[in-house]
């Protein structure tokens, strides 16, 4: 019985030591982000001098799985990349030119026949770029483009899968092939998993080539973020060789005739070299690589951007804004690097390089808005015209970025919303649309 007062000393010295440990705990915990939300933008000090390699910035849109009953598909990152993690493995080979010109119903065959998955990209990748991500054995890679590439597994039984590599716009098929080790592995990791992922759906009177959505909304939040821009000096630091001469706009230029000039509405920058004006068109691999080097060189990837597309003709090349692995546009705000390039002086450099200033960061506040469902939006697409819903090219769900009203110099708002690709524009459906009004497509 001594020792009772001694016990409860030690025990009560015990509690209040776990109390205030758990009261520090608590004061200094941090709530995780919501995964929709994704991680925190890179500080402005990191953002303007981070580089990314080839395959961080060409990357699928999406993944769709073709059964015998259904399509079932995914947009989310980390199942993306589970399977591009799968591909790292492959060696691709035997790589031949299918079909120079092949109809629509032989490209519906080669991508939407049960036991295969296509995977999608947004714009026409080229093969050396292809082969720079992946690993294609053969000698001689084709400077040709494709847009989709189909994973064949149904006939399988001696470990092979056949790839199909397809411009879904030029018709143009490449056939390859891939020894699996073990086909096992890729069944259990691959193809059974992809029986869980969401359906999608299609309504084939829209577009030349059925074009899948997911039925439900992939999204129902909207999102908000604090920006903060990057100073224009920084950027006249790197895109100017020589000596720089600052212009009472705020703007820049130097004496070769080159101009650096901000877009304050749209929180963006436009440079100008024109030097370096040709109308000679681009190799696409090479427009990708100069591209994707001239960013890592001279503005970094602030946040994510994606290719989204090519005009080789005009020697033209997109990077669009993504967040939560969906594509971001806005009326009011620049969200895309788009680029021209050129020659100056008998070398290859940068004609004009228009950019958002700003880097994004979430603030984990977030709001619920409807969404449409796929059936809703493949509805209202069906309204269109006969020569216009032949004209779709692409359904998806995107967000559209706006300054926030109440603090436009501080927030923006993310929103979720769905977009449609006709006559190479990317248009919203807007919920008026959705709800039976008029397109407005003149």
């Amino acid at each position: 019985m001594k020792y009772i007062e001694q016990i409860k000393s030690i025990v009560l010295f015990l509690l209040v030591f776990l109390s205030l440990g758990l009261t520090f705990t608590i004061w200094n915990f941090t709530p995780k982000t919501l995964d929709a939300i994704d991680d925190p933008a890179p500080s402005l000090e990191s953002a303007i001098v981070e580089t990314k390699k080839i395959e961080q910035v060409v990357r699928p849109l999406k993944i769709l799985i073709h059964g015998e009953e259904s399509v079932n598909g995914t947009v989310n990152k980390d199942q993306i990349d589970s399977f591009l993690k799968s591909m790292n493995q492959w060696d691709i080979s035997d790589l031949t030119l299918l079909s120079d010109e092949a109809t629509v119903n032989e490209m519906k065959d080669i991508m939407h026949d049960p036991a295969r998955a296509v995977v999608y990209y947004p714009g026409a990748v080229p093969f050396p770029v292809f082969d720079a991500m992946m690993n294609i054995s053969d000698t001689n890679v084709p400077e040709a483009t494709f847009n989709r590439m189909v994973v064949n597994w149904e006939s399988s039984s001696n470990g092979a899968l056949a790839v199909y590599f397809v411009n879904s716009d030029s018709g143009r098929i490449y056939e390859g092939t891939v020894q699996l080790g073990d086909f096992g592995n890729f069944e259990e990791s691959f193809i059974v998993p992809a029986e869980e992922y969401p359906l999608y759906i299609t309504d084939e009177s829209i577009g030349t080539l059925p074009i899948y959505v997911p039925e439900e909304p992939v999204d129902t939040s909207s999102y908000v973020y604090l920006y903060e821009e990057t100073p224009m000096e920084v950027y006249a630091d790197r895109l100017f060789d020589g000596t720089v001469d600052s212009l009472p706009d705020g703007g820049y230029t130097d004496n070769t005739g080159a101009f650096l000039e901000r877009s304050e509405a749209v929180k963006g920058l436009n440079f100008v070299q024109s030097k370096a004006e040709t109308t000679d068109p681009a190799i696409p691999s090479e427009l990708v690589f100069n591209t994707t080097k001239f960013i890592n060189d001279h503005g970094g990837w602030t946040n994510d951007y994606y290719y989204f597309g090519m005009e080789p003709i005009n020697q033209e090349i997109d990077y669009r804004l993504f967040i939560n692995n969906l594509p971001v546009f806005g009326s009011t705000v620049s969200t895309a690097i788009e680029m021209q390039w050129g020659t100056a002086e008998g070398e290859e450099d940068v004609f004009r390089y228009d950019r958002p200033i700003y880097i994004l960061e979430p603030t984990g506040r977030t709001v619920t808005k409807d969404q449409a469902s796929g059936s809703a939006v493949l509805a209202a697409l069906s309204r269109l015209s006969e020569e216009e819903k032949a004209q779709v090219k692409e359904i998806m769900p995107g967000y559209e970025l706006t300054k926030n009203s109440n603090e436009p110099d501080r927030l923006m708002i993310v929103e979720p919303n769905w977009y449609f690709k006709i006559n190479n524009t990317w248009l919203k459906l807007t919920t008026e649309v959705l709800g039976g009004g008029p397109f407005g497509l003149e």
